[in-house]
């Protein structure tokens, strides 16, 4: 079994032998297993219950997918665009993500489980009720204008990636590493109660509170001579 270790964290990745896929142009109404699917356009795509299972998705063109109640499956997705899809109720297990677009994407009520988001777009994504149950990391990602609301992410790192204008709301970061980002976007402060944050972190930590609790802060009087 495949895996890679990113900041300490070792996360289980599919093992695809590419003898071993099948060429698939047509969009699939149901599950889709051992596959290669290689620039299809399936804009608008809606599955119910549908498994992806043991496939390759190489820049495949899925905006606007609405996908209920389904799982994702030791695949691998490459400059995949889900932009504006809707995913509900599904669990997404030992994938991998590389170059996706996810601008606007809406996962609601998913579970991430052995899960690799790298350099990927989720800049004005929807996350609600996101639980990260096994090694999950965001790697060089973009999360700029992103809404986090009741999501569950303890152990889960992020590293190298942007937080510009990030709300989370009551959010459960206990053990979140969040080191080596800057922070000072994010709004939410209560949500990073835990959070793992290194010293170069801790002016972005005071920023937040400044701006949320209405400090005013005025410069030090000097002293007397």
């Amino acid at each position: 079994m495949d895996s890679r270790t990113v900041s300490g964290l070792r996360i289980l990745v599919p093992g695809l032998d590419p003898a071993d896929l099948e060429p698939v142009t047509e969009a699939p109404d149901d599950d889709l297993d051992d596959a290669k699917v290689e620039g299809a356009v399936w804009p608008g795509l809606e599955l119910t219950g549908a498994r992806f299972c043991g496939s390759h998705l190489v820049a495949v063109e899925m905006p606007g997918a609405l996908w209920r109640n389904g799982g994702l499956s030791g695949c691998r997705l490459e400059r995949v665009d889900l932009s504006g899809a809707r995913l509900a109720g599904t669990t997404i297990e030992r994938c991998e993500f590389v170059g996706c677009r996810l601008t606007g994407v809406q996962l609601t009520d998913v579970t991430l489980r052995n899960v690799v988001f790298e350099d990927c777009r989720f800049d004005y994504a929807s996350l609600v009720n996101l639980r990260v149950a096994g090694p999950t990391v965001w790697q060089g990602c973009v999360l700029d204008h992103a809404v986090l609301t009741n999501c569950r992410l303890p152990g889960a790192v992020f590293t190298g990636c942007r937080f510009g204008e990030l709300e989370l709301h009551e959010c459960d970061l206990r053990g979140t590493d969040l080191t080596g980002n800057e922070l000072a976007g994010i709004t939410g402060l209560a949500s990073l109660a835990g959070a793992v944050l290194d010293d170069d972190q801790l002016a972005d930590l005071a920023a937040i509170a400044v701006r949320e609790l209405g400090v005013t802060v005025r410069p030090t009087a000097p002293g007397p001579r």
